[in-house]
Order: structure tokens, then C-alpha cells, then sequence
């Protein structure tokens, strides 16, 4: 049963955190890179996937560069061959292919690193590294057809400029728009949905003509430090992830593109990690975070997720800090979800059975109540909640008694997902019980 309880519990709590693991098996890890890194102990950056010739292949950024592993058989995962690349501090890196063309940047220069794939499954050949007047290094990479779009770098005032793979070997510029840093992005339909980290914005531009990207609209909302974002494949659902700020994931129904509604803020397993990276595959939303790994939700009603499965790589206790898995590929056709830790290298893992959803769920035709967080708590925590159409709301707290001792919520309020605060600061330590009434639903939490 899922509880709400004070401080009494909070020491036992942090405790029982470490190195969690929920319906996912690893598969095979690789952990060859772990002499250099700034700060100390971290080794690794991004990773992405790569299939060719019926074989997947894992990408990983490191201190020393970027390797390619083959990993089709995740028990005895081969290096194919690593590419030097510039150091920076933390050593960012990140990647994506096209083609059989793998395309890397990072924060310590040498532009685009150009490499041929080609000669997989017994060797990769670097290219050459692409740089333009004004232009070395880039924060983040994105791909989207034959473009790339280049993110937060040292050119365009750190916004996002496209690279036209006509001739996968001579990148040619195209388009850019510097208004604000955009720190990563993600393309569909030839939308741009773009993370202003700094800003606390989720920007979207059209880039249907390739030499001029158009402003679309943009929004922000509490606690806002986009870090990157993902939509589902019809371009309704959108995923946005806070690196700083509310730490968490959230979840907007976007079918307005001019009136955003968000559906559900997402707190880990632990009650406390950072979110880093997110990304949409179906009805799955897999997660990264920094200290409480991968995580999969169904997504089936998008305003009630449900955790599936999570595998932690970090082996610390868990914590708001960084240090821990980078990013996830999700798109293996074995299944398989290739993970980056930033300590430990890569990971192979998989998922197991997934999980009833209607077991799971605590809806009525799509009116949702959240489990607080954080829980424990001393002496604030937020109820999060989701009403469809115009309500009644009520919310109220009740002791172990029965007997009301706070009124959240008492309004009508209009279609969309809010939150409430609850205080205990007047209260003493114990179990505490939160009931909603709106519409048809009358739920109640611990």
C-alpha cells in the first residue's frame, strides 16, 4: 500500500535505496575506461545504438573518446574500436549516426567528429573532424532525416544551427536560431522541440525549410531547467526533463500546440534523483537518472504513468547530485536498452515482463491522484493530481483518527494537472491519509 509518512521513517528510508533493481535484468556491462576523468571518477558521457549487417552495436563518450562496441551478445560484449576526441571538463560527449556515418561532439572542441561505420563488424575508420568559421564545439547533437542540428555550442550565441548530410562526408550549413541557448533538442515532423536550459523554456521552431528555422511559441512552468525533451510519435504527448530546478519529468498533452496541458510530474522510485535524458518508444517512457539509473513507465494513459521495471547503476546511495547514468537507448531490435554510467561505464539490461497497467493505476476516466513527494517528508509535501474537464475539486487530510485536520482544495478548477502543498509542520510525526472528490473519482492515499 503506498504510504505517507514523516520523519519518523526518513533514516530507514535513505538507507534502503542503494542499487535498486525492479523487473529489469543487466545483461552484460563494460567498464574499460576508468584512469582519467574531471572531476575524479567520472569516466563516461553519452551513448547511443547502431544495427548493421544483423549485429547491434553500443556507442559510448569517455574521458579518452568514443568507442563502439559490438553487443550483440550482451555476455561477451567486443570493443571494435575507439576514436580520440578533445577532453573537457566532465568529459561531455554525445552522438548520433546516419547512414553508416557516426557523428560526435563535445564541449572540448574539434567541431564534428566524422566516422565511417561501414567496415563494422571488424573495424571503424575515423574521417575527419568538420569545423567552420566561428565554429569548434558543440554541447549536443540531434539527427532527424539526413540533418544534424547542432546544439549549445561556442557559435550562434549557443543555439541551433542544421548540418545538411546530403554528402555525409561535407557537411553543409544550413539554417540556424540563436534567441535563446538551446542546450538539446529533439526533431518530428520537422518541429524542433527545443530545451533553453538556462532560460527554463521548452522552445519549439519550424525547420521545414532547412535555411530558415522559423519561431513557433514557447512556454515555461515552476521549477523549469529543460534539459531535453521527447514527444510521442503522433507529436501529442510531450516528455520535458528538469536538470536542476524540480529535478523531475513532465508530462504534457500538447494536441494544442498553443495550449500546453501538463498530465503528470514524475518523481523516481527513490523519491529524490535528478532526471537527465528521456525518450518516448510506443507507450514507453524510458528515463535516466543520474542516481537511480534506467527507469520504464507505461505510458498508456499518459496522465497516470506507470513504473514498470527500473535497474540502478549507480552503486552509491541515491541523492539529487549527478554521478550516475547519462542516457539510455531504448531502440535495439532485440529489445534490448543500451545504458551510460558515468562512473561504471555500459550496461545492457532488459526489461521484464511488463506490469498490468489497470492494476497499477488510480484513475477514473482519466481524473488521476499522485503519491506525494516527497515521502518521507519534514514537514512539506506535494500531491500532485489531474482532473480532464472542469471540477468540483476537494482535497483533504485526515489523521489515523478519521477526522479531517486540513483542507487543501475546496473550488472548481478548470481542465489540467495541479499540485497542492500539504504542511505538517503543526502537526506531530505519524501516518496521515489524503482523499480526493472530483468528478467521479473519490480516492484516497496513505
Amino acid at each position: 500500500m503506498n504510504k505517507l509518512i514523516t520523519l519518523l521513517l526518513l533514516v530507514f528510508a535513505s538507507f534502503a535505496q542503494s542499487q535498486s533493481v525492479s523487473n529489469m535484468a543487466m545483461l552484460g556491462n563494460k567498464n574499460e575506461f576508468t584512469s582519467g576523468g574531471t572531476p575524479s571518477g567520472w569516466h563516461y558521457a553519452s551513448c547511443w545504438g547502431y544495427v548493421a549487417g544483423g549485429k547491434e552495436y553500443a556507442i559510448i563518450g569517455h574521458y579518452a573518446g568514443t568507442t563502439v562496441y559490438d553487443v550483440t551478445d550482451p555476455a561477451n560484449i567486443i570493443n571494435k574500436g575507439t576514436v580520440p576526441g578533445p577532453g573537457s571538463f566532465y568529459n561531455y560527449r554525445e552522438m548520433k549516426t546516419y547512414s553508416h556515418y557516426l557523428y560526435i561532439v563535445s564541449e572540448g572542441g574539434a567541431g564534428v567528429q566524422i566516422v565511417d561505420l561501414q567496415y563494422l563488424p571488424d573495424s571503424i575508420h575515423f574521417v575527419k573532424n568538420y569545423t567552420f568559421a566561428g565554429y569548434t564545439r558543440s554541447h549536443s547533437i540531434s539527427q532527424d532525416g539526413r540533418y544534424l542540428y547542432c546544439n549549445g555550442g561556442n557559435y550562434n550565441n549557443g543555439g541551433v544551427f542544421i548540418l545538411d548530410l546530403l554528402d555525409p562526408e561535407n557537411p553543409v550549413k544550413r539554417g540556424q536560431w540563436g534567441t535563446k541557448y538551446i542546450h538539446d533538442c529533439f526533431i518530428k515532423n520537422d518541429t524542433i522541440y527545443g530545451a533553453a536550459i538556462s532560460n527554463g523554456y521548452l522552445v519549439m521552431l519550424d525547420a521545414r525549410n532547412k535555411d530558415s528555422i522559423k519561431f513557433i511559441r514557447e512556454f515555461t512552468y515552476p521549477g523549469a531547467v529543460t534539459h531535453n525533451a521527447w514527444t510521442s510519435d503522433d507529436r501529442k504527448i510531450l516528455v520535458t526533463t528538469d536538470e536542476g530546478g524540480s529535478n523531475h519529468a513532465k508530462i504534457w498533452n500538447i494536441t494544442d500546440i498553443n495550449n500546453q496541458v501538463q498530465l503528470a510530474d514524475l518523481m523516481p522510485y527513490d523519491g529524490a534523483s535528478m532526471v537527465h535524458n528521456a525518450y518516448i518508444k510506443g507507450d514507453s517512457l524510458y528515463l535516466a537518472h543520474y542516481r537511480a539509473g534506467v527507469i520504464v513507465y507505461n505510458i498508456q494513459n499518459p496522465a497516470s504513468p506507470v513504473e514498470v521495471g527500473h535497474y540502478d547503476t549507480y552503486p552509491g546511495v541515491n541523492s539529487t547530485a549527478y554521478q550516475g547514468c547519462w542516457n539510455i537507448y531504448p531502440y535495439l531490435p532485440s529489445g534490448n536498452i543500451i545504458a551510460s554510467d558515468i562512473s561504471t561505464g555500459l550496461y545492457v539490461i532488459k526489461l521484464g515482463v511488463t506490469s498490468s497497467v489497470s492494476n497499477n493505476v488510480s484513475f477514473a476516466e482519466n481524473y488521476s491522484l499522485s503519491q506525494n513527494y516527497p515521502n518521507p517528508f519534514n514537514p512539506l509535501t506535494v500531491i500532485t493530481y489531474y482532473i480532464p474537464k472542469q471540477s468540483f475539486v476537494n482535497i483533504k487530510v485526515t489523521n489515523e483518527l478519521g477526522r479531517e485536520i486540513k483542507s487543501l482544495v475546496n473550488e472548481f478548477q478548470t481542465p489540467g494537472s495541479y499540485s497542492a502543498e500539504f504542511n505538517a509542520s503543526e502537526f506531530s510525526s505519524g501516518i496521515y491519509y489524503y482523499t480526493i472528490e472530483a468528478g467521479n473519482l473519490n480516492k484516497q492515499k496513505k
